[in-house]
């Protein structure tokens, strides 16, 4: 069980951007003091930063001094070194623990955990040499998606194989590193779930739909249309993957619903994620909140869904279309980042959610089908 922690101590963060910008705010409100580690001098989350560092997440020298100054540290995604993490830090000062970047920093085992857990996945096989190709696609099948096996390298390092064309071109681009073969849906929806564990206790927060545009979340909304046998099959695996997990905070679930009501698991995430910043106005508690309370060691509230919802990210390209509508629209609610970054704001807007959507496609800027 975690150590309670009280207000006045303080939390090292590890990561940048908007999560870390949210992560120390809603810190600072809980009472406590923060150090936080991110990549560049500019980064906006230093200005929320009671103590700011520079450094990368896995600059040894810069962890060193993060947990020198920290009572208790957490990071907001899986681009973090858990070696170096395990060895400088106590368990009382990581309650998250290490395990969960094993899973979800390689594509591989996070599959062998998911398929340890008999959970639903997509086909998939390992590809090492450029001649595994032709016998990787004869096992999935086209269309496939060839995948880096560490996460977080890019979507420009991601090949769709449709034709035995892309196979030779494939062949030629691969680089001296393992790969994923995964088989790849069409017309799909994509929803997705956060979850809150502390020790026995887990909370699941409602399903949350996704829509992407080029790999780049474009909106989110809750409630997802989905069947509601599709939302008690993702709270079913939900728990069950909470349950194995050695993990303190929230974590999220992403999924693919195909055409003929097959669920499939996508990914296991640490930390926030973006969609879930719906998640304050739609159950009345922001998913940083839920976060540092399981690793302060406060209780857990229950999860309920309070409003629908959808919840728009605001990039550079959105700014002119942006100030229009704020002088139109009285009930969408808008909130503003500073200046450094390409995710600039965001807009959540609760209420009905087909009125909802009519609204937002009647801006010609922003569209949610």
């Amino acid at each position: 069980m975690t150590q309670f922690i009280s207000p006045g101590a303080t939390i090292g963060i590890i990561g940048g951007g908007v999560s870390a910008f949210r992560m120390a705010d809603t810190a600072s409100l809980m009472g406590m003091r923060t150090v936080v580690l991110a990549p560049t001098q500019t980064d906006i989350a230093l200005e929320k930063a009671d103590i700011p560092l520079v450094g990368k997440s896995d600059d040894r020298t810069a962890l060193k001094e993060l947990t020198q100054m920290s009572t208790v540290m957490t990071f907001t995604d899986e681009n973090v070194d858990g070696a170096i993490l395990a060895e400088l830090a106590t368990a009382s000062q990581l309650p998250s623990g290490s395990d969960i970047l094993t899973v979800t920093q390689d594509r591989y085992l996070e599959k062998v955990f998911l398929d340890d857990l008999n959970m639903n996945i997509l086909p998939y096989t390992q590809v090492i040499t450029p001649g595994d190709i032709n016998e990787a696609i004869d096992t999935i099948g086209y269309p496939a998606l060839l995948k880096p096996i560490q996460k977080g390298m890019g979507v420009d390092q991601q090949l769709l194989l449709s034709t035995p064309d892309d196979v030779d071109r494939a062949k030629q681009l691969l680089q001296q590193r393992p790969y994923i073969l995964e088989a790849y849906l069409q017309n799909i929806k994509e929803v997705a779930v956060m979850v809150a564990k502390a020790g026995t206790t887990i909370r699941i927060g409602p399903v949350i739909q996704n829509y992407f545009d080029h790999h780049q979340l474009k909106a989110s909304s809750v409630r997802a249309d989905v069947d509601p046998a599709v939302i008690v099959e993702i709270r079913r695996i939900a728990e069950k993957i909470a349950k194995k997990l050695d993990y303190t905070g929230i974590f999220s679930l992403e999924f693919f619903l195909a055409t003929n009501g097959t669920l499939y698991v996508k990914r296991v995430y640490p930390g926030p994620k973006l969609y879930g910043h719906l998640m304050q106005s739609t159950s009345d508690i922001s998913e940083y909140e839920l976060h540092l309370r399981a690793i302060l060691g406060w209780p857990l509230p229950e999860l309920e869904l309070a409003e629908d919802g959808v919840g728009i990210p605001l990039r550079r390209k959105d700014m002119d279309a942006v100030l229009t509508q704020i002088q139109i629209k009285p009930d969408w609610r808008f909130a503003f980042y500073p200046n450094g970054g390409e995710l600039v704001g965001e807009i959540e807007i609760v209420g009905d959610l087909k009125a909802i959507k009519d609204s937002i496609n009647a801006t010609g800027h922003f569209v949610i089908q």
